[in-house]
């Protein structure tokens, strides 16, 4: 198996950060809203960014706890579709890759 110490470590450290991040978004959220009816609007408005970036956290900490998985299954840095090696280069940038470049181009395209 190979060693990805840092790279479990980056990964808990992202998911405790998201996680923080989203638990504050959805107390936001859960305010009531104003009695002035322009300043409902602007909240409502400003809930519905909050609630992309709540999705764009969660679907990240999905992402996260996927790789640490596949950490733990020996898998990581295995492209999930062809098997093939996801570089080094690729998983420091983005440590929740599960597909090689070529398989996640795919992905994209369909």
């Amino acid at each position: 198996m190979k060693e990805y110490s840092e790279i479990r470590a980056q990964l808990l450290g992202r998911r405790s950060e998201l996680e923080s991040r989203l638990g504050s978004i959805k107390k936001d959220i859960s305010q009531p809203l104003d009695h002035d009816f322009a300043e409902q609007a602007v909240e409502l408005e400003n809930g519905e960014v909050l609630q992309a970036l709540g999705v764009e956290a969660e679907a990240e900490i999905n992402k996260i706890n996927s790789a640490l998985v596949r950490m733990d299954e020996g898998r990581y840095g295995d492209c999930v579709d062809c098997g093939a090696s996801i570089p080094a280069e690729r998983l420091a940038v983005r440590p929740f890759s599960s597909r090689c470049v070529d398989c996640a181009t795919k992905e994209e395209m369909h």
